[in-house]
């Protein structure tokens, strides 16, 4: 008896998920999104969605559960086909076109002068007792 597109995906996604040392039934909802991410790239979107949806009724065959109607896997497949739709629009040209700046080569810049520091005695290192720049009157 042939297999049908349900039972390859469960035995696709059971696996997967063997080969990882997951656990395929019950699946966390974060498994079936990393499975997502996993063979999401070598799948249209909407055989996708399908391949998930049968894993949610195997599991809800056998657990009463349907991890493919989670939030967390529902944002998965909606920011993969994001992805993709990003990845068909065109490109917007640049602002600016690299040979816009050209660096000119007649003037070199100078290098930064620095100032040695200063070094006073131990003594005098610390907390003034007066403002830098203000000095007492001589009387």
């Amino acid at each position: 008896m042939p297999s049908t597109s349900r039972q390859r995906s469960w035995e696709a996604f059971s696996y997967w998920c063997f080969d990882r040392g997951l656990t395929p039934a019950p699946a966390h909802p974060w498994t079936v999104a990393a499975y997502i991410r996993a063979v999401g790239g070598g799948m249209r979107l909407d055989v996708l969605r399908r391949h998930v949806g049968h894993i949610g009724s195997a599991h809800y065959e056998k657990l009463r559960t349907r991890p493919d109607r989670h939030p967390i896997v529902k944002r998965t497949l909606e920011s993969l086909r994001r992805e993709r739709e990003e990845a068909k629009k065109p490109k917007t040209p640049a602002l600016f076109r690299p040979d816009d700046f050209v660096a000119d080569e007649t003037e070199e810049p100078k290098p930064k002068k620095r100032r040695a520091a200063k070094k006073q005695p131990a003594a005098k290192r610390g907390l003034r007792s007066t403002p830098k720049l203000v000095r007492r009157k001589r009387v």
